[in-house]
């Protein structure tokens, strides 16, 4: 409108020319505004953009000067000015900025080629301006120099940016040409309008910026700011031979534009413009030459990469048509395009048939959809599909394929499929067979689990005549040479028995039906126990057996401790079988300790044979020994390695060997145990032992270690010496120094002098009275008591010692007692028959009913045999039992359907115990007999001890008929009180009379009886918690009468009276048990807390 409005008032007007000057100078700004917020925003090569923003303020700079001195002047614009820097100098930042913006994103021309192309356009664009402005000026007369060349710059300007335009055109991309067309043309618009500016002002027109000449320099602009606007496109697409062609022949338009300038001037007469277009001649051929070099070269490059290409398709056409699987291609409809050989073979049709078809034909009705989906989806998305079909083949029979499904591209897209199909027919045979073995495999395993358990049954019931016999028949009158045979005739059976137990274990361990019992346990306790289990057999061979367990490894664990005591007796064991002399030792330490979880090892060192290293593997290996004599001389099945490699599995556990032939043995295992709650009622370590010097004798280095450990982590200063010599000498130095040893541990069986010469030695060197505390330790108890005595020997420990032992006799001595060694236990008395009730014993097997009645009778108990499940059910409806033993495989009925019968009568009345005795041992029988309604379950074999841990379990009367249950013997007026009434926290736990009476009944009487309260405590105290947790009336009324009459017999009254409340609470029925046992059973701990302190000040100040 601005223009338009200066136009119509009249060209060259000074209106015109101020309107038109203010619209250059708008669409400049508006230029350079686009321009920054681009270089702001990093548009495109952030330099480069900013180079043209440079070149775009010097522009605009120069524009504003001239508009101002437009208007202050009345348009007479001074020659040359300040404005002719910014209208000539823009050209060289801009320059720059145009090729940093084509940087790295253009057409990759050769740097020949590049020069070439720009000395063609320079060169010819030159001429033109030499014809049409440069040449005229250069002929004006008498001219001022520096307006002269002032004038002559503005074209040289122009020319220069022409060049630089039609260079950089060639250069661009496909995709990022339309902004470089803005862009470029905006400056080629630019630099041709000052061009004609320069001319009109040759030719003495003025106020040309209030001419049409106007619109050229606004529409450049313009054309410049809308640049940066326009998107550009990042696909980047191959020039068509039009295009490509065209741009080959851009640098020739201003040679035919030279060529048209060049009739309006006499060349001959211009020497500049003849040797101009000579140049421009010289450029034009030579760069023709190199186009038909580069031509020449690219159409043999082509040539070889077409023969390249051939030979690789011929390559990958060999490999089709080779291969043995179905290669066919398809275009997106389905047509099938290519057909090779493997696909005739796979599917009968020959290519000839196919090619060109819909590929239905071969496809089953009912797969064509999904064929046609899966088709659809790789030629959309282009991705790969493995799938498994089946195909229809010439002669109608069908055939099972896997398919992948590749797209295949040109450059135009995907234009269809390719499907590599492979015949399964064999794999889906195999994979049937597969499934069928592994069926068979099942069935098989399934039936070995049948016959271990029908093997089981039929080979434990004459086995438990063969050891229950044997049992029985060794408690009768025989003489040496009967005991002997009745001997050996056990122990083999127990053989027997180990051999069946190994092969059990072996076989649910390799079914993976083996189920971990997680309970608390005591791992000192559990070392102990195993080191007593092979005791015996170490003692016959005269083996040191030593056990120990470090003091860092936590007193309580979760775990299967039955697993873990198996798996350590089976190391155990088989150290003491292969070691004909030296020691056994069996340790626990800890590895390390995090989260909640202790890492142990165990381990059991022997100085036996040894293992070769080429036998260490093969050994946990099933039926597995060192070699064959090792069998035939030490016998085993070879299984018990291998069952504790797979147990030691199940636990997530880990186990070794490091051997040496000759050099003996170290087995271990090692596993991660969550660490259990201490126990509320675990004792703190007296400080009466701390600080006591103790002087160890023991000529084995390895129970020198072992002693010195467990003394020191009962705050003890032990000093270890390995011969009596050496202990005197030790001995005298304290003596001599007054630090004297408040005790001695000697080991009897020791070189030169045995402990029985040294404690005597001991006890002369320090006069009796200043003699130290003796303890001694030996493998077999051959020594007279009144040796023990004459020697001052106070106490004696048998190997492999205790801790727990250990720990009491310490105490025992620090507190002053002097008894000898205690006498060994008498036999408890057999009760009168029928005095714990009468049995019911259901069995069919002639010599099972001797067993059980025999050892019935033993424990006490009167018994009545039946044959069968009928005639038991029979006996209860004439017969009230204290329990009921059943077999569970009998004739007419067997023990389940007996069991649910009489369970089915017992609901109105009285529940008789019925006890399951039979020779299944899987976990399956077991569940099954409680299933039934059994109470209990009793594996064949059955021993004395375990049927009569088991009765007293559910027959009550056997707990109070036990005759060696002493009875309460407190004062009346006690008893009287601690029945009434709760002990009050204020009076004492330990009736001091009580205590008194103790000892005046002997001087090894009062330690003894706090030594077996504590252990009995601690049990039944374990006891009543399950008993009320589990609602268990019989259990908390056994356990609580039991602990009743030991805390009577010890003077703990207190406890006594809580006890009895929790008795008469198992006895009167009421149910649940939890909420009223509870609150007395917290009560009833902390009363034996107090009772347990109190005894052991009183033993720390006993005479």
């Amino acid at each position: 409108m601005l223009l338009s409005a200066g136009l119509a008032s009249g060209i060259g007007s000074p209106t015109a020319q101020l309107l038109g000057d203010l619209a250059i100078l708008t669409a400049a700004l508006t230029a350079l505004t686009a321009h920054t917020l681009a270089a702001v925003r990093r548009r495109g090569h952030a330099t480069g953009r900013w180079f043209v923003v440079a070149g775009l303020a010097l522009w605009t700079a120069g524009q504003l000067i001239w508009t101002v001195n437009g208007v202050t002047l009345n348009h007479d614009y001074p020659f040359p000015s300040i404005a002719d820097i910014g209208f000539i100098g823009y050209a060289l930042p801009a320059a720059i900025g145009l090729t940093l913006l084509l940087r790295g994103k253009g057409r990759r021309l050769s740097l020949k080629r590049t020069i070439l192309d720009a000395g063609v356009v320079a060169s010819s664009t030159f001429f033109i301006a030499w014809s049409a402005v440069l040449g005229p000026l250069a002929g004006i007369p008498n001219q001022d120099p520096f307006a002269q060349a002032t004038q002559m710059a503005y074209p040289i300007a122009d020319v220069f940016m022409v060049t630089v335009v039609i260079v950089l055109t060639m250069r661009a991309v496909r995709g990022r040409r339309l902004p470089w067309l803005c862009l470029g043309v905006g400056f080629w618009i630019l630099a041709g309008t000052d061009l004609i500016y320069v001319r009109f002002t040759l030719e003495g027109v003025t106020g040309v910026t209030g001419s049409p000449l106007v619109f050229g320099w606004v529409t450049a602009l313009l054309l410049i700011a809308l640049s940066p606007l326009v998107p550009a496109s990042d696909k980047v697409r191959k020039d068509g031979r039009a295009y490509a062609a065209m741009l080959e022949l851009l640098p020739y338009l201003p040679v035919f534009s030279a060529v048209f300038f060049s009739r309006s001037r006499a060349i001959g007469f211009e020497p500049i413009l003849v040797i101009t277009g000579l140049v421009t001649i010289s450029f034009v051929i030579v760069r023709q030459v190199l186009i038909v070099v580069e031509n020449v070269t690219l159409t043999s490059e082509l040539e070889s990469k077409v023969a390249e290409r051939t030979a690789e398709l011929e390559g990958l056409g060999a490999i089709v048509n080779s291969s043995g699987d179905a290669i066919i291609g398809k275009d997106p409809d389905g047509t099938i395009t290519s057909w090779n050989p493997g696909a005739e073979r796979i599917y009968g049709y020959p290519a000839s048939e196919t090619i060109g078809r819909k590929n239905d034909f071969f496809i089953p009705a009912e797969l064509r959809q999904e064929e046609a989906e899966a088709l659809a989806i790789t030629a959309a998305q282009g991705t790969v599909q493995n799938y498994e079909s089946t195909r229809r083949r010439s002669d109608g029979t069908l055939v099972p394929v896997s398919i992948t499904m590749s797209p295949v591209r040109s450059a135009t897209g995907i234009r269809g499929a390719a499907t590599i199909s492979r015949d399964i027919t064999e794999r889906r045979a195999a994979e049937a067979e597969l499934l069928c073995a592994r069926e068979t495999a099942l069935e098989a395993s399934r039936l070995k689990s049948e016959f271990l358990a029908t093997m089981s049954h039929e080979i434990r019931t004459p086995l438990n005549a063969v050891i229950g016999l044997t049992s029985l028949l060794m408690d009768t009158e025989l003489n040496e040479a009967q005991r002997q045979y009745a001997q050996g005739v056990k122990g083999a059976g127990e053989v027997l028995l180990t051999l069946i137990n190994d092969i059990l274990d072996f076989s649910k361990l390799e079914a993976g039906k083996v189920d971990l019992d997680v309970t608390a346990f005591d791992p000192r306790a559990l070392v102990e126990e195993v080191a007593g289990l092979v005791a015996e057999a170490a003692q016959s061979k005269d083996l040191e057996l030593i056990s120990y367990c470090h003091p860092d490894v936590p007193p309580r664990l979760m775990g299967d401790s039955g697993r873990i005591r198996q798996i350590l007796l089976n190391l155990a064991s088989n150290a003491v079988k292969f070691t004909p002399s030296g020691e056994v030792e069996i340790q626990v330490s800890l590895l390390k300790e995090h989260d909640g979880k202790a890492s142990l090892r165990f381990q059991v060192r022997d100085t036996g044979i040894g293992i070769s290293e080429a036998d260490h593997q093969r050994l946990f290996e099933s039926f597995a020994q060192a070699d064959a004599s090792t069998t035939r001389r030490y016998g085993g099945t070879g299984l018990g390695l291998a069952i504790s490699r797979r147990l030691t599995e199940v636990m997530g556990g880990e186990i070794g060997l490091a051997s040496e032939e000759g050099a003996g043995s170290r087995f271990w295992f090692e596993l991660e145990l969550p660490i259990g709650p201490v126990p509320a009622d675990t004792a703190a370590v007296p400080a009466s032992l701390a600080g006591r010097r103790v002087l160890v004798v023991d000529d084995n280095s390895t129970n020198r270690l072992v002693l010195e450990n467990q003394l020191a982590s009962w705050g003890m200063v032990p000093v270890a010496v390995p011969d009596a010599r050496t202990a005197l000498e030790q001995y005298r130095a304290a003596a001599n120094a007054h630090s004297p040893y408040d005790l001695a541990v000697v080991d009897m069986c020791m070189p030169d002098t045995n402990g029985l010469q040294l404690a005597r030695q001991l006890t002369s060197e320090g006069n009796g009275t200043h003699a130290p505390g003796i303890i001694l330790l030996t493998s077999t108890m051959g020594v007279e008591k009144a040796e023990l005595t004459s020697a001052g020997i106070r106490e004696y420990l048998t190997k492999p010692v205790r801790s727990s032992e250990f720990y009491n006799r310490l105490l025992r001595l620090i507190a002053g007692k002097t008894p000898g060694p205690a006498p060994a236990k008498a036999a408890s008395p057999r009760p009168a028959a029928g005095s714990l009730g009468r049995l019911l014993v259901a069995e069919d097997n002639e010599v099972n009913q001797l067993v059980a009645r025999g050892m019935a009778n033993r424990l006490g108990y009167e018994v009545d045999i039946v044959d069968d499940g009928e005639q038991a059910v029979a006996a209860t409806l004439t017969q009230d039992y204290a329990a009921i033993l059943m077999d569970c495989h009998m004739p007419v009925m067997d023990g389940f359907e007996a069991t649910r019968t009489i369970r089915a009568r017992d609901a109105a009345g009285r529940r008789v115990p019925i006890i399951a005795m039979t020779a299944g041992a899987l976990d399956e029988d077991r569940e099954r007999c409680f299933a039934a309604g059994m109470d209990d379950y009793i594996s064949k074999p059955v021993d004395v001890d375990t049927l009569g841990q088991t009765l007293a379990k559910w027959v009550p009367q056997a707990l109070a008929g036990d005759p060696q249950q002493p009875a309460a013997a407190t004062p009346s007026g006690a008893t009287s009180q601690a029945s009434a009434t709760s002990p009050a926290s204020a009076a004492p736990a330990i009736d001091p009379d009580r205590v008194q009476l103790l000892r005046e009944l002997g001087p090894g009487l009062l330690p003894d009886a706090v030594a077996a309260f504590r252990d009995e405590a601690s049990r039944a105290l374990g006891v009543l918690d399950q008993a009320l947790a589990t609602n268990d009336a019989g259990a908390l009324r056994s356990a609580a009468h039991k602990l009743a009459g030991a805390a009577g017999s010890i003077g703990a009254v207190g406890a006594s009276a809580l006890s009895k409340r929790l008795e008469q609470l198992g006895g009167s029925g009421s149910a649940p048990l939890e909420p009223m046992g509870r609150p007395v059973f917290e009560e009833l701990k902390a009363e034996l807390a107090r009772a347990e302190d109190e005894l052991g000040r009183t033993l720390l100040g006993a005479p």
